[in-house]
């Protein structure tokens, strides 16, 4: 248990050092294995594939745009 915590503790300081394109970009990453997870196990359920695609490419638009910001300044 106490390995759990400690590991759930990095995690989150891990994260505190991240930017927010990189959490971003992270968060797009979960999204599309969760996005092929439930596409290979449950191919029939088209309303919740088709939810986390749409999520994933907000996601995924808003890295590029923090990005394309990045870059200009």
């Amino acid at each position: 248990m106490a390995e759990g915590n400690q590991q759930q503790q990095q995690q989150q300081q891990q994260q505190q050092q991240q930017s927010p394109a990189q959490q971003l970009a992270r968060a797009v990453t979960n999204i599309r294995k969760v996005q092929n997870m439930v596409e290979l196990n449950y191919p029939n359920q088209g309303d919740a594939i088709h939810m986390l695609r749409e999520a994933g490419d907000l996601v995924w638009a808003e890295v590029q745009r923090m990005q394309q910001q990045q870059g200009q300044q």
